[in-house]
């Protein structure tokens, strides 16, 4: 994980399936199947034939905005084999002197890496 704080709790990652990367911009992605915590809430969005439910957390947040996959590798803990894991978002802000703060977070796979085989 890049140097930054971990918080939020911890959900669990079981992937079924990694399709690696096909080139240097590509993150490839992963068949998973994600686990909330407890304090993970459900919104409705929208109304009528149009509603859905969507998780309130900030690894759905990731999850949606640019792909877990994406996001683990950010973080320098890319999902390269199928098995369950703890993942959790970690977060840094810095200060650049002139030009304000700056937001950097992500997902990644907390220590122990893998859960279960």
């Amino acid at each position: 994980m890049k140097d930054g704080e971990w918080y939020g709790e911890p959900h669990t990652l079981a992937v079924r399936a990694v399709h690696l990367p096909h080139g240097p911009l590509d993150d490839g992605c992963l068949d998973y199947d994600l686990e909330h915590p407890p304090s993970c809430k459900q919104e409705r969005s929208g109304d009528g034939g149009n509603s859905y439910l969507y998780w309130t957390c900030d690894v759905a947040f990731h999850e949606v905005s640019s792909g877990l996959a994406s996001s683990l590798r950010y973080s320098g803990t890319p999902v390269t084999e199928p098995g369950t894991y703890r993942i959790q978002v970690w977060g840094r802000k810095t200060y650049y002197h002139g030009s304000g703060y700056e937001y950097d977070g992500g997902v990644g796979v907390m220590e122990p890496a893998e859960v279960t085989p």
